[in-house]
C-alpha cells in the first residue's frame, strides 16, 4: 500500500510505501533515499500507528470494565431484592 505525505516547507510530495503489518517501509524523500535510514515522514507515520494501536488497546479495556461494573452492579441489585 502507498500513502502521499505532503511537505509541510514546499510543495513536494512523498511517497510511503506501507506493509502487510502496517509500518512504513520506505519513503521517497531525499533522506530515505540517500541515506538509507528511516526518515522523519516514516517515523511519524510509524508512531502514529502505534498510538492509534495503544488508543484501541485502551478503548477495549475500558469497554470491558464498563460491561464488568454493569454486570456487578445487577447482581448487586438482584441480591438486594432478594431475586
Amino acid at each position: 500500500m502507498t500513502k502521499v505525505i505532503s511537505s509541510q516547507t514546499s510543495n513536494k510530495k512523498y511517497f510511503l510505501s506501507i506493509n502487510e503489518q502496517g509500518q512504513a517501509e520506505s519513503c521517497t524523500c531525499g533522506d530515505c533515499q540517500y541515506r538509507h535510514r528511516a526518515c522523519k515522514h516514516q517515523k511519524a507515520f510509524n508512531a502514529e500507528v502505534a498510538r492509534a494501536a495503544a488508543f484501541l488497546s485502551l478503548k477495549s479495556k475500558i469497554a470491558q470494565a464498563e460491561r464488568d461494573a454493569r454486570a456487578a452492579a445487577r447482581i448487586s441489585w438482584e441480591l438486594s431484592m432478594g431475586l
